[in-house]
């Protein structure tokens, strides 16, 4: 992560690429030689250190490096005729239709050349645009133009470069190609309009619509700003994002489904392991977020873990799966849900069973469930709160008792959703209809609940944004802490007050 983040610093340091393999791979070598002339004593441990933390430093720089050449291509100037593939779904905005578009193919006078960029395609409203789909070949005539920032306190350009999006363009001059038989993420997106279409037609509208398809398609477009602020405000809009209750949900359903036909105990870890394809197609359906990436792959190494009998280090189990998703994009470092998704989950592995620890095991059913879901909110919050106030300058005090109900809401709305979804392969619409209400009493339920709790005076507290450096300087101040306080060791107040004063000067340098 390190290296990745260095290496973003300079915008790739693409000129150096040619140069950080090799150093990676000589780094390696070391490593290698070592092991095979076993110099493993103890007095040879920093050398382990150094050649493995430069190996790992070196590879994320040069991921990073290759990445950022890859999304600054060399686009031609002045206006000409391009062609590509739409490759993800179509929105709507005020004045046009934006169409996100892999650029293959550059045509320069009599000369063709091939090309493999993405950009941002904005296309004026007519009804032509709206049959558009993602897999469309389409050939356009214009001029792209490199993004420009918008606000002084937003890189607009950065954030596009991470999703390898280098430039824009608007046009009137358009037509449709060719429509190419559709890949994995094709077909995704097809399955979720349809099922999309299918709750529209099961009289669920409005808020109801919104939610529902946020909270098990990952569709967050119909969302309004309304409702956005009440789920903010209310600290509940992790709920909204796929991660891992909602892939835990899931996993228990599928589980559940396949216990039916493998009814014996000792098959419980046969049933998980069944589900992990279930948890990926789910994954493929919503688009792959980093969130819904993070946790498909936890469940995924779990459940194969399990199944050998080897139960592993969940903290381990964390770090594998972050280590293999920056090796395949290592701009996931920099999404806000990555970032969210695995500080969240780090905090309820290392503070939650010291939480629960504070406060003797509740005997009956009720407190320990609310006990429970308290600690684990708690940590999490914990985890998030620094990343919170870097990205969003808010914080919800009354996070902690909203997530006593919305988290079992939540559970039940996925719950419902299922049978719901099943009932569209059934010829009859009753049944759709019923399960349909039941869904939409639950979300209205939350929806105004989550209202409720906006409006309770203090219920947002804003204007409190870190920058970097102190958003750093906050991480290493509660891990000081919390460490000094789970191992009772006095010299974490050293690291403390250092990182409490950083946090401080960073305050008074911004």
């Amino acid at each position: 992560m390190t290296g990745i983040a260095v290496a973003d610093c300079g915008d790739g340091f693409t000129d150096i690429v040619p140069i950080s393999y090799p150093l990676a791979a000589t780094a390696f070598v070391l490593i290698a030689m070592m092991l095979s002339l076993r110099i493993t004593s103890w007095k040879h441990r920093a050398l382990y250190g150094i050649f493995t933390a430069l190996f790992m430093f070196l590879t994320g720089w040069s991921l990073c490096s290759n990445q950022w050449k890859r999304a600054t291509p060399s686009w031609p100037s002045g206006q000409c005729l391009y062609e590509g593939l739409i490759t993800d779904e179509i929105s709507a905005k005020e004045r046009s239709y934006l169409c996100p578009i892999e650029v293959t193919s550059v045509y320069t006078g009599d000369s063709v050349r091939t090309l493999s960029a993405h950009l941002l395609l904005y296309l004026p409203k007519s009804p032509k645009v709206i049959s558009l789909s993602s897999g469309d070949r389409l050939r356009f005539y214009g001029e792209v133009k490199p993004p420009t920032n918008f606000s002084p306190t937003f890189d607009y350009v950065r954030h596009l470069r991470h999703r390898q999006v280098s430039g824009t363009l608007y046009t009137r001059h358009w037509q449709l190609t060719d429509t190419l038989p559709a890949h994995w993420k094709t077909k995704a997106l097809r399955i979720r309009k349809h099922l999309l279409d299918y709750y529209r037609n099961c009289e669920l509208s409005g808020n109801e619509l919104s939610v529902l398809s946020a909270l098990t398609l990952g569709y967050k477009n119909d969302l309004s700003e309304t409702l956005r602020e009440q789920y903010s405000i209310s600290g509940a809009s992790h709920v909204l994002a796929l991660s891992g209750l909602h892939i835990g949900i899931l996993c228990m359903v599928l589980t559940a489904f396949f216990s039916l036909f493998l009814p014996n105990a000792r098959n419980i870890r046969l049933c998980h392991l069944l589900a992990v394809p279930g948890i990926w197609a789910f994954a493929l359906l919503v688009g792959c977020p980093a969130s819904a990436v993070r946790a498909a792959t936890m469940f995924s190494v779990l459940s194969i873990s399990n199944c050998f009998n080897h139960s592993g280090f969940p903290l381990n189990t964390l770090a594998l799966t972050a280590f293999a998703m920056l090796i395949y994009n290592p701009f996931y470092l920099f999404d806000v849900g990555f970032q969210m998704s695995f500080s969240a989950v780090a905090a309820i592995l290392l503070l939650q069973p010291w939480i629960q620890k504070l406060l003797p095991r509740p005997r009956h059913i009720l407190p320990r469930y609310l006990w429970n879901i308290t600690t684990v909110s708690l940590a999490a919050q914990i985890g998030v709160f620094p990343l919170i106030l870097h990205y969003f300058g808010r914080i919800s005090p009354y996070a902690l008792v909203v997530n006593l109900w919305i988290v079992p809401l939540t559970f039940l709305i996925v719950c419902a959703a299922v049978p719901l979804l099943l009932a569209s392969l059934l010829p009859t619409s009753s049944l759709s209809t019923f399960i349909s209400n039941i869904v939409g009493f639950l979300i209205r339920l939350m929806n105004n609940s989550l209202s409720l709790a906006a409006r309770i005076p203090g219920a947002d507290i804003n204007d409190l944004s870190l920058n970097g450096v102190g958003t750093l300087s906050l991480y290493s101040a509660l891990f000081f802490l919390f460490y000094g306080l789970i191992h009772k060791q006095r010299r974490s107040l050293i690291g403390l007050l250092t990182s409490l004063c950083g946090l401080t000067a960073s305050y008074i340098w911004e």
